[in-house]
Order: structure tokens, then C-alpha cells, then sequence
């Protein structure tokens, strides 16, 4: 079954309204994101959500290798977005390489999944995920994880 891939279209998120909390969020100007999926629509999909939310700099890998090589390369990627199935390394194995590792053991990693269940969940935990999101998430539901990442600081 080695079946094609279909391309989807992808949504349109220019003329999304912002989110109401997103301006006050001052927080999010010191978020380095990376986005590790190995599908494109979801890439853009999750790269548009963070910087409407006002996250400044947003890096892209199609795979968990390619998102082990741009961390080594960008020590300024301060949280990880992780598909949890992905070709060559998926979410869970580079959240286990990143934990293992004395330079990314503390690296907020964000596991992204379709997969929803309780024991996916937990599992996730269980490897050092700070966060789970199902997908499809919202702005909002993004939002939620990166304030629990990144509190906002006294004014």
C-alpha cells in the first residue's frame, strides 16, 4: 500500500482575526520556535498560528534528524514542536535524543499528534514532554502551552 501523497490545500490564515489575548502577550517576543512535521500543510499551518501569536523566528524540519541538525546549528531555539510520527526520527525518539542530552535535556519539546487517547498522552509524559497537542488544535489551544512555557513576566 504504498500509497500517494495528496496534496492539500492549504488554509488561509492572513485574514484570521488576532487572537484577543495574542498583543498582550509580551512574553512570546522571546519564543525561538521549531516546527518538526513531516507534512507541509502542517508546517504552515503551525508556523502561521505562531507568528500570529507574535512569536518572532519559527524554523521548519520535515523529520526528527533534520530537527536535531537545525538545533545543533541555532542555539537560540528556545521550544519544539514535535509531530510524534515522522519519517527517520519521529516526535517520541527525538524527544528521548533531546532528554538524553546534557545541552537539550531542559528544551521545552511540544508533542503534535493525531492521536488523541489517554495512553498516547501519558506516554508522551512519561518520555519528558511539556506539552501534548492534539491535532487539529487552535490558536488558542497553542497559545495555552506556550503561556505554561513561557509566563508572562511583571511588567
Amino acid at each position: 500500500m504504498g500509497g500517494r501523497r495528496t496534496k492539500q490545500k492549504q488554509p488561509d490564515f492572513k485574514n484570521m482575526p488576532p487572537a484577543d489575548h495574542a498583543p498582550a502577550f509580551r512574553a512570546l517576543r522571546r519564543v525561538r520556535a521549531l516546527v518538526a512535521d513531516d507534512s507541509s500543510v502542517m508546517q504552515h499551518v503551525l508556523r502561521a498560528i505562531l507568528q500570529k501569536l507574535g512569536v518572532p523566528e519559527v524554523h521548519v524540519a520535515g523529520n526528527g534528524m533534520q530537527a536535531l541538525d537545525l538545533l545543533k546549528a541555532n542555539a537560540a531555539i528556545n521550544v519544539v514542536f514535535a509531530d510524534l510520527k515522522m519519517p527517520k526520527l519521529s516526535g517520541m525518539g527525538l524527544l528521548d535524543m533531546l532528554r538524553g542530552s546534557e545541552i537539550f535535556k531542559e528544551l521545552p519539546v511540544v508533542i503534535i499528534s493525531s492521536e488523541g487517547g489517554t495512553d498516547s498522552i501519558l506516554e508522551a509524559g512519561r518520555h519528558g514532554a511539556t506539552a501534548y497537542l492534539v491535532k487539529p488544535f487552535s490558536l488558542e489551544k497553542v497559545a495555552g502551552a506556550l503561556r505554561k512555557i513561557f509566563p508572562e513576566e511583571p511588567a
